[in-house]
């Protein structure tokens, strides 16, 4: 099931919605995922940042997903739509192939026990629906705290056909424009690398 809103009243979706009655041609046009929005601080300054573009973020936990849903409410961001559920079951249901301009990845969960590891966002079929989600030119925006998975994570990305924009096998620094969410304040200030990649669809 899916959740949105304060009282987390069941949402019901179509099958590839019309995103542009929804948000409006323009900002379906350049409409953008991000998934694990955890507690929201990315997807609200996105939101308040960019209000002519459109960004639906999915969030597993239900509280979080719920508090996120009733803080873009209460501060009238209408181009911002939080979901609760599993992105690897609800992405493909909701975005045709080639649709989206940006996908955010920020600081997924590495499942460090081998038992665990086949619930890691970044593998080989996860992978390959980001890149299919994306449109020609279209921008993976990952970022991480963990090295190893860093390391791992561009590997099977570049694999399944991303360009690296820092070239093969590197990560970048931040941009000047960067949004940073709410995990991600915590690590500048106090000085911990973040690992960072940004990676395009081919044109």
């Amino acid at each position: 099931m899916i959740f949105t809103g304060p009282d987390e009243t069941p949402l019901v979706l179509d099958l590839l919605p019309d995103w542009g009655a929804r948000f409006g041609p323009a900002a379906a046009a350049a409409l953008e995922l991000e998934i694990g929005a955890g507690h929201g601080g990315f997807a609200l300054a996105f939101a308040r940042a960019f209000p002519e573009r459109a960004l639906v973020a999915i969030e597993q936990r239900r509280a979080f997903a719920s508090a996120l849903a009733e803080k873009a409410a209460r501060r009238g961001h209408s181009n911002l739509l939080a979901l609760q559920g599993d992105a690897r079951k609800l992405a493909p249901r909701l975005f045709a192939a080639g649709s989206l301009a940006a996908i955010h990845v920020h600081f997924p969960d590495p499942w460090w026990k081998r038992r665990h590891v086949r619930r890691r966002l970044v593998d080989e079929g996860m992978s390959g629906l980001l890149l299919r989600l994306l449109r020609p030119g279209g921008l993976l925006d990952f970022r991480t705290d963990v090295e190893a998975y860093a390391i791992g994570a561009v590997a099977r990305l570049e694999e399944v056909g991303f360009l690296n924009e820092a070239g093969p096998g590197a990560f970048c620094d931040a941009p000047p424009d960067e949004l940073p969410s709410t995990r991600e304040k915590r690590y500048l200030a106090s000085g911990q690398r973040v690992w960072r990649l940004r990676l395009r669809r081919p044109a």
